[in-house]
C-alpha cells in the first residue's frame, strides 16, 4: 500500500517519538511510505531520505508562536497551497491509497480534501485536538464570532473528509459524537499514543549529581508550559510542600508562560522547584528515569478531553503519575484503568498533594503503579499496536 503521512511539525525520522515512530512501523511492515511536512531550522526543502523513508521538507510562513496571531493566521491559510503545491510538485508521479493526518493544523481538511481529489485515496484521521473549543473556553476568541465560525467549518470538514478516526480515548470519541453524531459512520475508535521502547545508553555522567537531586524525593513535569497546562497547579502544589524538605520539582521544557511563573515563584520564595530548560532528549530520558513521580497539569478551563502525550514517556519508564485535570477530560479513568496514577481537579491543590503524599510515603505504592503503567504501554501502546488497529479498520 502507497501511504502520504502529513504532519505540521516532525523531528528528524532517525529520532523516536510519537508520531515518527508510527510512520517508521508502517515502512516496517513492508509499506510505500511517503511524508510531507514543513520545514524546520535544520532541514533544507526537497525530499531527503531519513530513516530510509522519504521525507518531502518544504518552505513554509512563520507558523511558530513567535510571530503575531494574525500574521500566523494568514500563513496557515497560505498553509493549504504550499502543502498541495509542493506534494504536486515533488511526489508529482506518486500514485496513493490511503492518507494518514494528524487532526493539525486546522485546515488539515481542506488540504485533505484536495488530495483525495487528486489522488481518489482513503482518509484516516488522528483526532485528538479541536480547536475552537478550547480556544472558546481559554479567552481567544468568543463563540459565534467570524472567527470561531471559520474553525467550526474547518473540524466539520476535516471530520466529513475522514474515513477512519481514530480517538486517544473514549473521552475523545464521545465529544466528537457530541458535535458530529454522523462521525459513527467514520468507523470512529480508540488508537492510542504509541511509540518504540525506550532504550537508555549508559550515561555519560552521574545524572543525579549534575542536577543535585541525591537525597530528594523528585516529582518531574516535562514539556510544554502555556496556558493549557496551567503551571501554576504545580506550583500551587509546590508552595503547600515546603515543610518536606526532600521534595524537590523539577519543571523541565519551554513555553510562554515561563518568565511569569519564575516570576511568582521567586515572589514566593519557592526553594524546591527548579527549572531547567532544553536539553538533549537521551539526558532527559536519563532524568526521567531517576525521578520519583511525574506530572501531569491541565488547565481547568478547558473544554476538550485530552490525553497528555508525555504519559508514553511515563509509562514506558515506569514512573507513575500525579494529575491535575480539568473536568472536561477523562484522563483519570485513563490512569485508573491503568492503575498507574492518582488525579484530583485542577484547583483542589489539598487533594493534589495529598495523591503526592500518598507516593512519597510508600515506595511499594511507587513501585506497584510504576509497573502497572508500563504494563499498559506494552500492551496497548506499541507502534505495532497502532499500526494493526489502523489495518484492522481499513479491512473492517
Amino acid at each position: 500500500m502507497n501511504i502520504l503521512f502529513l504532519y505540521i511539525s516532525l523531528p528528524h525520522l532517525s529520532e523516536t517519538g510519537v508520531f515518527v515512530d508510527l510512520i517508521k512501523e508502517f515502512a516496517k511492515q513492508g509499506h510505500k511510505v511517503k511524508v510531507a511536512v514543513p520545514m524546520n531550522k535544520w532541514s533544507t526543502e526537497g525530499v531527503n531520505k531519513e530513516a530510509g523513508i522519504d521525507v518531502l521538507r518544504f518552505k513554509t510562513d512563520q507558523l511558530t508562536n513567535n510571530t503575531s496571531n494574525i500574521k500566523k493566521g494568514i500563513a496557515y491559510i497560505k498553509l493549504i497551497y504550499q502543502f498541495t503545491g509542493s506534494i504536486k510538485k515533488y511526489y508529482a508521479n506518486e500514485k496513493f491509497d490511503l492518507i494518514i493526518a494528524h487532526s493539525l493544523p486546522p485546515e488539515i481538511g481542506i488540504i485533505v480534501r484536495l488530495l483525495k481529489r487528486k489522488y481518489r485515496a482513503k482518509f484516516y484521521l488522528m483526532l485528538c485536538e479541536y480547536i475552537w473549543q478550547d480556544s472558546v473556553s481559554l479567552g481567544f476568541f468568543r463563540e459565534g464570532g467570524l472567527i470561531c465560525k471559520y474553525y467550526q467549518w474547518l473540524e466539520k470538514l476535516t471530520i466529513k473528509m475522514a474515513d477512519y478516526i481514530g480517538c486517544p480515548s473514549q473521552g475523545n470519541i464521545d465529544f466528537t459524537l457530541k458535535y458530529y453524531p454522523w462521525a459513527k459512520e467514520k468507523n470512529i475508535h480508540i488508537l492510542h499514543h504509541s511509540q518504540y521502547p525506550i532504550n537508555l545508553p549508559p550515561p555519560v555522567e552521574d545524572i543525579k549529581a549534575k542536577y543535585n537531586l541525591y537525597d530528594k524525593f523528585v516529582a518531574v513535569y516535562g514539556g510544554n508550559m502555556s496556558i493549557a497546562q496551567k503551571i501554576q497547579n504545580v506550583i500551587d502544589l509546590a508552595e503547600s510542600c515546603l515543610d518536606y524538605k526532600d521534595i524537590l520539582f523539577v519543571l523541565v521544557g519551554r513555553g510562554q508562560d515561563i518568565p511569569s511563573i519564575k516570576e511568582e515563584v521567586k515572589k514566593r520564595k519557592l526553594t524546591n522547584i527548579t527549572f531547567l530548560d532544553f536539553m538533549p532528549k537521551d539526558e532527559y530520558l536519563q532524568l526521567l528515569s531517576v525521578c520519583d513521580v511525574g506530572l501531569i497539569s491541565l488547565n481547568e478551563k478547558l473544554a476538550v478531553p485530552n490525553i497528555p502525550s508525555k504519559t508514553l514517556s511515563y509509562f514506558n519508564l515506569s514512573i507513575p503519575i500525579i494529575a491535575s485535570i480539568d473536568r472536561n477530560t477523562d484522563y483519570g479513568m485513563y490512569l485508573e484503568s491503568a492503575s498507574a496514577g492518582l488525579w484530583s481537579y485542577a484547583g483542589e491543590t489539598e487533594k493534589f498533594k495529598q495523591n503526592l503524599l500518598k507516593l512519597y510515603n510508600s515506595p511499594e505504592l511507587r513501585k506497584e503503579m510504576g509497573q502497572n503503567g508500563y504494563n499498559f504501554y506494552m500492551t496497548h501502546m506499541l507502534p505495532e499496536k497502532a499500526y494493526q488497529t489502523i489495518i484492522n479498520q481499513l479491512n473492517h
